[in-house]
């Protein structure tokens, strides 16, 4: 099955760097590197209260800056119908990436994004249009990633299906928690070397992602 080893195997690659502590994110500023992956673990209380979010369909959304994060995140779960006071330690948890996020992207504000999901989300392979972007699953199943050696450029420009694009292997997959930092093709000379990405095919398995995300 396609992505079953992505939470156990990392690739020795030079473009993408793996750490047990945040730290590892500085390197997303090395020139080659397109993805930095902080191998982060679960944390109890988030999980808790994570798991507390039942509805398969949020899409929260909403233009945000360092200073106002938390805030404009406790209005997003609000106005979605969940008290942001019962999201305490994952409403913190999110703050503290966010901080880092911004500390790393160097702009002044940023899109935040928190989504659960029942269904393959973006099924082909893809890179953002954007600066950076920020990725972690609170539950379910984390983002899979290519290989710049496993990608066919050409094919992926072209819109051809994955099949086309995948020059071999399986893809990678981020496990939960885990915080991943991906350049766009918007980022300085990634125009042709964004990371390759795609939500994980879950169509049908009752599996239930919760993903969050941040944009600039």
């Amino acid at each position: 099955m396609q992505g079953l080893l992505a939470a156990v195997q990392v690739p020795a690659v030079s473009h993408a760097q793996f750490g047990q502590s945040p730290e590892v994110l500085n390197k997303i500023n090395d020139a080659e590197t397109n993805l930095c992956v902080w191998q982060r673990p679960s944390v109890r209380q988030v999980s808790a209260e994570v798991a507390n979010v039942v509805e398969p369909d949020l899409d929260l959304r909403a233009r945000t800056t360092a200073r106002m994060f938390k805030q404009d995140v406790q209005e997003l779960l609000n106005t979605a119908g969940l008290n942001a006071d019962d999201y305490a330690h994952w409403v913190d948890d999110l703050a503290q990436l966010a901080d880092m996020f911004f500390a790393h992207a160097h702009r002044k504000e940023a899109m935040v994004r928190i989504e659960t999901t029942i269904d393959d989300g973006c099924r082909r392979y893809h890179v953002d249009r954007s600066h950076l972007r920020l990725l972690s699953t609170y539950r379910g199943p984390g983002t899979e990633w290519l290989t710049n050696e496993q990608v066919d450029r050409h094919n992926l420009r072209s819109g051809a299906p994955n099949e086309d694009i995948v020059r071999y292997g399986q893809p990678y997959r981020m496990a939960p928690f885990w915080v991943g930092l991906f350049k766009g093709s918007l980022y300085p000379k990634m125009a042709d070397s964004g990371l390759v990405h795609r939500s994980p095919p879950i169509d049908g398995t009752g599996q239930f992602r919760v993903r969050f995300c941040l944009d600039c």
